[in-house]
C-alpha cells in the first residue's frame, strides 16, 4: 500500500505552540535541577520548582526526584502527599489529590490516551481525582477519568478503569472490589 493512502490518518499534535514551549522549558528544568537531586533530601526544592511551573502543592509533601510529571500546571496536591520513586503523572489533564495520599513506586497516573474509534487516533484526556487518605500501591495504573474515593486502597499492580468507592480495597487487572477498608481504633 502506498504512503499516500495513509496520509489522511496521520496523527496531528493538537497542543498549542505555547504549551509545547512550556513543556520544553519544564523538561530542561526537570533534567538539570529536579532529577539530579538526592531522593532522601531536597523535597522542598523540588516542590519549589513544581510551584514555579504552576503546580499547587500543600504542606509536608514528599516528591522523589525520579517522579515524572508531564505538566506541573495540571497537578494539585493536598498536604502530606507522597509521590514515590518512578511515579509517572501523565498530567495532560488535571490530576488532583487530596491530603495524606500515597502513590507508591512505579505507579502510572494517566489522564490521556488515544481515541481508537478513529483511524488517526486523536489524543483524548480526562482528569483524575484521588481523595484524602487513599493509597495507590506499587506499579498500579489509573486510567483517564477515574475517581478514587476517600480512604480507598488500590492493590499493587492493579489496573483501574472505573471509579473506586470510598474506604474500599480493589485489586487486579482490571481492578475489582476485594473488601471494605475497616480502620482499627487508635489510628
Amino acid at each position: 500500500m502506498s504512503a499516500d493512502k495513509f496520509e489522511q490518518f496521520r496523527y496531528k499534535n493538537e497542543f498549542s505552540r505555547s504549551s509545547k514551549i512550556k513543556r520544553f522549558i519544564w523538561n530542561i528544568v526537570y533534567l538539570l535541577l529536579f532529577r539530579p537531586t538526592p531522593g532522601w533530601a531536597l523535597h522542598g526544592w523540588r516542590i519549589f520548582l513544581l510551584r514555579c511551573f504552576g503546580a499547587k502543592v500543600g504542606n509536608n509533601c514528599k516528591i522523589y526526584p525520579s517522579c515524572r510529571i508531564w505538566a506541573p500546571w495540571n497537578l494539585e496536591l493536598g498536604s502530606f502527599v507522597c509521590l514515590a520513586e518512578h511515579v509517572d503523572c501523565y498530567s495532560v489533564a488535571l490530576i488532583k489529590m487530596g491530603s495524606k495520599v500515597t502513590i507508591s513506586q512505579r505507579s502510572f497516573i494517566c489522564t490521556a490516551s488515544h481515541d481508537i474509534g478513529l483511524l488517526n487516533r486523536p489524543l483524548i484526556h480526562k482528569p483524575i481525582e484521588i481523595a484524602d487518605h487513599a493509597w495507590v500501591c506499587a506499579e498500579s495504573f489509573l486510567a483517564p477519568g477515574v475517581i478514587v474515593g476517600e480512604g480507598a486502597v488500590i492493590g499493587a499492580r492493579s489496573a483501574v478503569f472505573k471509579d473506586v468507592e470510598a474506604w474500599s480495597v480493589v485489586g487486579g487487572n482490571p481492578a475489582k472490589f476485594i473488601k471494605k477498608r475497616i480502620l482499627r481504633d487508635g489510628n
